[in-house]
């Protein structure tokens, strides 16, 4: 909601001044809020419940342990409330307080079951230890299947991590690959169509201009973008240099967040987890841009 607020006064702000460039960039920079802290919240779920599952068969083996030692399954999950567990404690917690309250064991782990719906892992084997007891059957016995397998998952998550890391690093390089790429345009083919315009060939369309100085219509907010962008880097706005500077660098921040979604999904299998590395990739082209800028191999 508060964000909403924000990005509700940032639009009318814009809408007031009757300026389309205004306008235009408090949309993008409300959407920017907006999903912010949305991917951060979903990302931070996504951690907790990574953690959960890495705890759950040590949270399965001390409560195997208490029903060899003859206590019934509501004493072991009281049991088990003493000992941490990291993200898992919460839920542990939970159970307890509700065992605590006299409700049915089936029930309480049913409700377990629903709260951690999101991890297919943790649902499932919460579902078939609960299913195992209301059948009566060797809940020791299932306790301990679902923690071998669900072991068995991680060590063959991990691996396959491990074995697609390489594809992750590849991401960060193609990112810094774009950078040398707009360096060397602009070292190289700008000074040509810079040469062609000084040497009377810009009606044959080999010159480089700023076409921002001569928009008209929408495509003029998209231009107070590149202006920003100049001021941000503190080049003429003028200047073609300009132009295709804040051109380059958006591509370049486009490039970078997709690349760190992918190597989000590469590496964790979720696009939510690549919100990281968007956000680092982001940041090493917008403090790898500054300082071309600074020492003149851009904007220049």
């Amino acid at each position: 909601m508060i964000t909403i607020g924000i990005s509700a006064v940032l639009v009318a702000v814009g809408i007031i001044t009757a300026d389309t460039g205004i306008v235009g960039n408090a949309i993008i920079l409300s959407a920017f809020i907006i999903s912010s802290p949305i991917l951060f919240v979903r990302y931070k779920k996504f951690r907790e419940f990574k953690e959960m599952e890495e705890k759950f068969p040590v949270f399965l083996r001390d409560l195997i342990e208490s029903l060899r030692a003859g206590l019934p399954l509501h004493k072991a999950i009281l049991s088990a409330n003493k000992i941490s567990y990291g993200s898992l404690s919460n839920e542990v917690k939970k159970m307890s307080s509700q065992i605590s309250w006299n409700m049915p064991v089936d029930k309480v782990l049913g409700q377990f079951a629903d709260r951690v719906k999101s991890s297919k892992k943790l649902n499932s084997g919460v579902q078939v230890i609960r299913e195992s007891y209301l059948s009566g059957g060797n809940v020791v016995s299932t306790m301990d299947s679902i923690a071998t397998s669900h072991i068995a998952l991680l060590d063959a998550e991990k691996e396959r991590s491990s074995a697609l890391g390489q594809y992750v690093i590849v991401m960060y390089a193609i990112s810094l690959i774009v950078i040398a790429i707009v360096v060397g345009i602009n070292k190289i083919m700008v000074p040509i169509f810079s040469l062609s315009q000084q040497s009377g060939f810009a009606e044959s369309g080999f010159a480089i201009s700023n076409p921002c100085n001569a928009c008209t219509g929408i495509e003029c907010g998209v231009c107070a973008g590149y202006d920003l962008t100049a001021h941000v880097f503190k080049i003429d706005p003028q200047s073609p240099s300009a132009y295709y500077t804040s051109l380059f660098f958006f591509m370049s921040i486009i490039q970078s967040i997709f690349s760190g979604l992918v190597a989000g999904q590469i590496s964790e299998g979720s696009l939510v987890a690549g919100f990281r590395h968007s956000l680092i990739l982001a940041s090493i082209t917008f403090g790898t841009f500054s300082i071309l800028v600074r020492v003149g191999l851009l904007g220049a």
